[in-house]
């Protein structure tokens, strides 16, 4: 059992490092962590696109002064 923790976190630190010190693991990472972002803001603005089929409802529609 601790020779299999010790094992899975040297494998992983190593993956760690791999990643972080190669130009295309560099690239991969970041790649994916804007990927991440695209997805979570996607998800964000999912119940305003349910609603109002992507315009979010705000409180300026109900101001007779703002213009539409």
């Amino acid at each position: 059992m601790i020779r299999r923790r010790l094992f899975t976190g040297i494998v992983a630190s190593a993956l760690v490092l791999a990643t972080l010190i190669t130009p295309m693991g560099r690239a991969v990472t970041l790649a994916s962590l804007v990927r991440v972002a695209e997805v979570s803001s996607k998800v964000l603005r999912l119940p305003c696109w349910i609603v109002d089929h992507s315009k979010c409802f705000t409180l300026d529609r109900l101001d007779t002064t703002c213009p539409q």
